[in-house]
């Protein structure tokens, strides 16, 4: 019986540690200042998925202006990677447009002008 008794004491000594270690309670940082610009990130994605949806025609303006004007509002917060890379996507549709409607207009004048001939 007597090697029963220690053998018990330090059973229970060892449960009492465990139990010290599992209710220790848990504890997490959670910083509301967060390095991240939702705005800016939403107009990038939404400005290459412009570029995914060019064909269809308003569907496909409508979402490049949406990006365009998240990214302008995104530039207002920081970081502004991201922003700053989804107003270049959205410029670089505005340059596509322009050289698209001088070509059109291009191409209308020399169909005009040989027509008289």
């Amino acid at each position: 019986m007597s090697d029963i008794t220690p053998h018990n004491q330090e059973d229970n000594q060892n449960q009492q540690q465990q139990e010290t270690h599992q209710a220790q309670p848990i504890i997490i940082n959670q910083n509301n200042n967060s390095n991240s610009n939702p705005i800016g990130i939403a107009g990038f994605i939404i400005s290459i998925l412009a570029y995914l949806l060019y064909c269809i025609p308003i569907v496909g303006h409508l979402i490049w202006i949406l990006g365009l004007i998240l990214s302008i509002i995104g530039l207002f917060n920081r970081p502004r990677g991201l922003a700053i890379a989804g107003v270049v996507i959205s410029l670089i549709w505005i340059i596509f447009y322009v050289f698209l409607i001088a070509g059109l207009l291009f191409f209308d004048a020399t169909t005009t002008g040989l027509e008289g001939l």
